[in-house]
């Protein structure tokens, strides 16, 4: 279920997980990411959240987002 809408404001990495190994790949400005909510209360901690960009599922850590990113709710 999603919870959290958040922009980019700055070009972040991301951790795409595919094909058996994970690649890493720039979210750009503007980005809408969306956080479910069972990734919702790890934004806090300093650790991987999970979330959906342009329909994929990325990885990205959560000081990132939280110094990278702002709600767009």
């Amino acid at each position: 279920m999603p919870i959290g809408r958040y922009r980019i404001k700055n070009p972040t990495i991301g951790l795409f997980l595919g094909d058996g190994r994970a690649v890493t790949h720039m979210v750009p400005e503007g980005a809408i990411v969306v956080v479910d909510a069972v990734d919702i209360k790890r934004l806090a901690e300093d650790t991987l959240v999970r979330l959906t960009w342009d329909g994929k599922e990325v990885m990205m850590f959560a000081q990132h987002l939280r110094s990278r990113a702002e709600r767009a709710d």
